[in-house]
């Protein structure tokens, strides 16, 4: 045997005790948790995860949130014995998390590529790993119009054709509503007087994803008012009957992935050095062109088919919701949901 080959031998002897070890000297797991949305998302993660194993040995299992109220009140009820390493949310559901500790701070040192990411992009314990475009999808086969405005949804030919939503991204189609009828979150009262003019049109109200695709795809709706491109992107193109728009006042959801407070140090140290891989531009690219989806990173390539179905980038005209203030306020609006739009009369 070659001289190498038992240097070789005996450093990898070494390692199995206690795990790979990351660039800051902490000895790394050999297995972390990440918990993300399910489905089609987690083709977008595989990749970044496969080579991660490939290059640390370390493997990443999926654990699969409904939604990010749900991955939070998963981590929320975990909080005495934390099973999730790395979480991916939305601004909102990490304001929360933060605020009731329940997150680890980032720290640069150990990811280095945060160095790279825009100063907005960059919160004490969330990073920005896309920005997703917010906005309207409908069946080319079931409407006789393409909707091309919020307002839109509003149409008298698109009775019984429309799901809605008070659940995804924590009231935001509330907002919009509220925007439309001269109020904000701060002016709420607005937006369920404009949800409540568009009850002839609501046939479903969804709370996930999932059930909002579903409904799409069986054609119970025409029109779901509003969601997440990544949600349809794969299915969009020159032959689709699915169509996806993104009216004014435009949103693009800041999507942050986080790590989980109360793990062991080598589990920490590979959430981590993962965070640092899902942020490095090629991986950012790849996520992109599967997701449909803004790299956060600029040094990552933007995909052309991205480039045909959203507005020019950089998108400039987006609305900034004051999350501090939705989260104070989202239970009320729950109970005022379920009594004003959802209750039929």
């Amino acid at each position: 045997m070659k001289r190498r080959d038992v240097l070789a031998l005996g450093t990898m002897a070494a390692l199995l005790p206690f795990g790979i070890r990351a660039s800051h000297g902490q000895a790394m797991a050999k297995e972390i948790r990440m918990m993300t949305w399910g489905g089609s998302w987690l083709d977008i993660f595989r990749p970044v995860a496969q080579a991660f194993e490939k290059d640390t040995g370390t493997r990443v299992e999926f654990v699969v949130q409904s939604g990010s109220g749900d991955g939070l009140n998963k981590i929320k009820a975990q909080r005495a014995n934390p099973q999730i390493d790395v979480w991916t949310s939305i601004a909102s559901t990490v304001e929360a998390a933060t605020k009731d500790d329940l997150l680890a701070r980032l720290d640069p040192a150990k990811i280095p590529q945060i160095a790279r990411m825009p100063r907005e992009f960059v919160k004490p314990t969330g990073v920005s790993i896309w920005l997703s475009p917010r906005g309207i999808f409908y069946r080319k086969d079931l409407v006789p119009f393409e909707p091309k405005t919020w307002e839109d949804l509003w149409d008298p030919r698109l009775k019984d054709k429309v799901g809605v939503t008070l659940a995804l991204d924590r009231g935001s189609f509330l907002i919009v509503a509220a925007l439309l009828n001269g109020g904000n979150e701060h002016k709420i009262d607005a937006g369920f007087e404009k949800v409540k003019s568009l009850k002839p049109n609501i046939h479903a109200v969804y709370t996930t994803d999932p059930e909002s695709i579903k409904l799409l795809e069986t054609g119970e709706v025409g029109v779901v008012a509003w969601g997440a491109l990544p949600n349809v992107y794969r299915h969009l193109g020159p032959d689709s009957k699915y169509a996806f728009v993104m009216p004014k006042p435009r949103f693009l959801a800041d999507i942050p992935v986080s790590i989980v407070k109360g793990r062991g140090a080598a589990e920490q140290a590979a959430a981590e050095k993962f965070v640092d891989y899902m942020l490095r531009p090629e991986y950012q690219t790849i996520m992109a062109s599967i997701a449909g989806t803004v790299p956060a990173n600029p040094a990552a390539q933007i995909p052309d088919k991205l480039k045909s179905i959203v507005p020019s980038l950089p998108i400039t005209d987006v609305y900034s919701v004051d999350w501090p203030y939705v989260n104070s306020q989202f239970s009320t609006w729950e109970d005022r949901w379920a009594r004003e739009v959802q209750m039929r009369q």
